[in-house]
């Protein structure tokens, strides 16, 4: 059954579709306007031989009184006839002039060969005249003949009018389609209108970026909204976005792409950019901070949301920053603890910074010890110092940063991070000397001595490393093993109190107490002077000098 039901189906639809495409074939080969007329005149009779011996020389009254004469004996010889003959026959302008003698050769019928015949002979503004009458008074010209003269005369203005005064019927799609493209390319918005108001055919659908450009051009915002929505979807946002510059209309621009921001998969760095060009940094920023959530403050879009907030940030910001430190691994978290660190005031930064899960960590410590330098919290500072110096490996450069914040530290711990230089090859002018006081308060000489060593190889004209150094000898190896010691100090001592004090000490107790003598007259209400100037007068047994000396 279901066989025989598929027979008959095809024994239907073969006839029917084998006679549509005849029939779509047949309207294909039919022939155009242009070449029935042409035909037409392949078909007419040749002209009588009289007339025809007399096309190429005669003038224009001869061949008017022969037309008339051949026409009264029944010769079918007709004005438009001839005139196609005397083209043929190479004489347009007498075609022209033949037909202007003739009653018949201003009719409806010979308008169209007119029109063309003094358009080759370059006789535009004759034949723009015809064209004009015809349009302005309708006579009984053919439609297609005035649309052909208006293509041929490149007048498309005259096609509108043409449209309006009815001489033509409301163009169909096709036409009102070309007509609007020629209005929009010669800037003529206002032939639109007037088509539009003849009725003619909405070409509209078919160019909606014509129709686009054409609504933009009159102005008209109704036209131009229904224009961008008949575009392709991929195109209506930069067609809506185009308008809305040219237009200026910054607060549509600007609904526009906090909508589209709002769409799935939008490109929120680029939007961020077009509405900071709008002046809209407040919501830019909030793009920017939607695209960089969940990112590394090295990406495109931290960076650029960083340089947008600034130096100091809105405290919604800021509370986004913290929020940022808060999530995500723990290199990232460290990476926006430090962007937040530099965007807040020191106090601040440190309260938070010193509660984080990460505080403790070496490069968290070194941002709170910066800190804590920054906001003059000193407690603050020694607990970063104490973090740091608990025993961790600091490499280079950070013991380098921790040493130049190390201002206001607990002796203990400038003792400790002195030795860290130390041991690091690090040490600086002083390290060395100052750990050899630290040892020698400590009651270790031998550890003093061979810091001192190593200074003095450095520094060898250190004049307080030099009595350091003899004092320690001295405790070691007693006075004969810190004489050099002085001598070298001495050698780098300024006559003063200290090289009366290294004299005394090498036994040269005359000079010291001269130099002594000298430096009291200089400075007579010194007490130290005065002092080591008795203490000289007892050790040389001059006592009552030394009495007279201490009374004022």
């Amino acid at each position: 059954m279901r066989r025989q039901s598929s027979q008959r189906w095809m024994a239907v639809a073969l006839p029917v579709g084998a006679g549509v495409s005849v029939l779509a074939l047949g309207l294909f080969l039919m022939p155009s306007a242009r070449e029935v007329e042409q035909t037409a005149r392949r078909a007419a009779p040749p002209p009588h031989p009289e007339l025809a011996a007399m096309l190429p020389t005669a003038d224009v009254p001869t061949l008017a009184r022969l037309t008339r004469t051949l026409i009264a004996a029944g010769v079918a010889t007709s004005s438009l006839q001839v005139g196609y003959d005397l083209v043929a026959a190479g004489r347009p302008a007498v075609a022209i002039a033949y037909l202007a003698a003739r009653p018949d050769g201003a009719t409806p019928a010979t308008w169209a060969f007119r029109v063309e015949t003094l358009r080759r002979l370059g006789r535009r503004a004759e034949a723009e005249a015809l064209l004009a009458e015809a349009v302005r008074r309708p006579i009984g010209v053919a439609p297609p003949a005035i649309v052909a003269a208006g293509y041929a005369l490149d007048r498309p203005d005259l096609l509108v009018a043409a449209v309006r005064s009815g001489a033509i019927p409301p163009p169909d799609v096709r036409l009102a389609h070309d007509l609007a493209q020629r209005a929009e390319a010669q800037g003529h918005g206002d032939w639109i209108v007037q088509l539009d108001q003849a009725g003619a055919a909405d070409w509209r659908a078919a160019d909606p970026w014509l129709a686009l450009r054409v609504a933009q051009r009159i102005g008209d915002r109704a036209a131009t909204e229904r224009a961008i929505a008949a575009l392709p979807a991929a195109e209506r946002e930069g067609a809506r976005a185009d308008w809305l510059t040219r237009t200026g209309d910054r607060a549509g621009l600007h609904r526009m792409l906090l909508a589209r921001a709002a769409q799935p998969g939008a490109v929120l760095p680029d939007l961020a950019e077009r509405l900071l060009a709008l002046g809209a940094r407040d919501d830019a920023i909030a793009l920017l901070r939607r695209a960089a959530a969940g990112q590394s403050p090295a990406a495109p879009e931290g960076q650029r949301l960083l340089y947008l907030m600034g130096p100091r940030p809105a405290p919604a910001d800021r509370e986004w920053l913290r929020q940022q430190a808060l999530s995500g691994p723990a290199d990232e978290q460290g990476r926006w603890l430090a962007a937040y660190a530099e965007r807040d005031a020191p106090a601040a930064a440190l309260a938070f910074v010193q509660r984080h899960p990460l505080a403790a960590r070496t490069d968290i410590a070194m941002l709170r010890l910066g800190l804590a330098q920054a906001a003059g919290e000193r407690g603050a500072a020694r607990a970063a110092m104490a973090t740091l110096l608990d025993g961790r490996t600091l490499d280079p450069a950070t013991l380098r940063r921790v040493s130049a914040w190390a201002g206001g530290l607990e002796p203990t711990q400038a003792r400790v991070l002195a030795e860290r230089r130390v041991a690091a090859g690090m040490a600086g002018p002083r390290d060395r000397l100052d750990l050899a006081w630290a040892a020698w308060n400590a009651g270790d000489a031998a550890r003093t001595r061979d810091l001192l060593r190593d200074h003095l190889a450095e520094t060898p004209g250190d004049l307080s490393a030099l009595r350091l150094m003899a004092d320690a000898q001295a405790r070691l190896g007693g006075a004969a093993a810190a004489r050099p010691w002085l001598e070298r100090a001495l050698a780098q001592a300024p006559a003063g109190r200290v090289r009366a004090e290294l004299l005394d000490r090498l036994g040269r107790r005359g000079e010291a107490l001269a130099l002594v003598t000298d430096l009291r007259r200089a400075a007579p209400r010194d007490t130290e002077l005065a002092a080591l100037q008795a203490r000289l007068l007892i050790a040389s047994g001059q006592p009552g000098r030394a009495r007279a000396v201490l009374t004022p």
